[in-house]
């Protein structure tokens, strides 16, 4: 059984070994904070954890097995700011293999998750280009740059 700690890295490890026994709902349960904000590719996935365990569970109960894999994980202490790739595969009951290629940023505050941010394809190759993989704190400075009009960012 798994605990919240007072300890980010604990905590972002535990919910790694969750993750990689395939207990994604489990992990989500413990790790994601009730008011966590979700995205995908820089969409809105989820308003908060009900949200996304309910857009999730279909797809993760409808698994036979799921053979977790996560990879090259990056944790920055000091702003509670952990980055991995997810090389997940999952299994259906038909047997038909689905492999997992994306990259999980997230900030945490205190002992959860406030912020995730999964990218895949295009959009994840484009970050690991610009260097998220060496840099994950500064995601948030990139992304404010691409939103933002460019008459406003010298205001």
């Amino acid at each position: 059984m798994h605990a919240l700690t007072d300890n980010f890295e604990t905590n972002v490890k535990g919910q790694i070994h969750l993750l990689n026994q395939g207990h994604v709902l489990e992990a989500l349960d413990l790790y994601f904070h009730d008011t966590g904000i979700m995205f995908e590719n820089d969409n809105l996935f989820a308003h908060n954890k009900a949200e996304s365990r309910k857009k999730q569970e279909p797809y993760i109960n409808s698994a036979k097995k799921i053979s977790g894999k996560i990879e090259g994980l990056t944790i920055v202490p000091e702003q509670q700011i952990c980055l991995f790739f997810n090389k997940s595969l999952f299994t259906n009951q038909k047997d038909q293999e689905f492999h997992i290629n994306g990259l999980h940023w997230q900030q945490w505050y205190g002992s959860r998750i406030q912020e995730e941010r999964y990218y895949s394809g295009s959009r994840m190759q484009e970050l690991i280009k610009k260097g998220l993989t060496e840099a994950p704190e500064k995601l948030k400075f990139w992304l404010e740059r691409e939103y933002t009009p460019k008459q406003n960012r010298n205001r």
